[in-house]
């Protein structure tokens, strides 16, 4: 349900933030991403790192196309890569299914 998973970010938000900065490149920091695209990423790590009965690839996809809704640009591709660096983190034994 969205809102536990919004809830659950916001009060896991200190760990989340630190794999989400881990996942980003070395030149963006968290920060630096408007607070939507942060927004997304948080609710898109939470799952991947709770939700273990969803398969990665689907919350990863589930999560571009909410970046879809909001963004025309590069943003969408940029959930899927941070989403996707923290799936190989947090479960990559799911991702080899």
């Amino acid at each position: 349900m969205l809102t536990d998973t919004v809830r659950g970010a916001l009060a896991q938000r200190k760990a989340i933030d630190e794999m989400i900065g881990d996942a980003l490149s070395k030149d963006w920091s968290l920060e630096r991403l408007e607070s939507v695209l942060r927004a997304i990423l948080r609710a898109g790590a939470f799952e991947l790192t709770t939700r273990a009965d969803i398969p990665p690839k689907v919350t990863i996809s589930e999560f571009v196309d909410v970046a879809h809704a909001f963004y025309t640009g590069s943003e969408p591709g940029l959930v899927n890569a941070v989403l996707d660096r923290i799936a190989r983190a947090a479960r990559a034994e799911d991702l080899k299914r």
